[in-house]
């Protein structure tokens, strides 16, 4: 009888011990588990930050275009209103320097 309860408290024992074991099996996967959720998690939310980031790039990119293109349009016309001044212009232009020039001089 008594060896009858020494081997009840030893299987209960290695029960317990089993289930500790077991516990802590559990928990170090459930432990893993979270590690790998929280760096899917993780890689998931920097993904998408960088998706938003370059949506406001690429809005403000737009925008700006937009305004530059008046802006450049309007330079690209006066350059070419610049480099299309007729011939007549010009020697009126460079007649009236030199008349400047002889005026100012007397020499000439």
């Amino acid at each position: 009888m008594v060896l009858d309860a020494i081997n009840e408290i030893k299987s209960s024992e290695e029960k317990a011990n089993e289930i500790i074991k077991n516990a802590q099996n559990e928990r170090n996967q459930i432990l893993k588990d979270a590690e790998v959720k929280a760096v899917v998690e993780y890689k998931k939310v920097i993904d998408e930050a960088k998706h938003q980031a370059a949506l406001i790039i690429r809005s403000a990119s737009e925008k700006a275009q937009k305004k530059a293109d008046p802006i450049f349009e309007n330079g690209k016309k006066e350059n070419e209103e610049i480099f299309n001044v007729s011939k007549e212009k010009i020697n009126k232009a460079v007649n009236l320097v030199i008349e400047r020039i002889v005026n100012v001089d007397g020499n000439s």
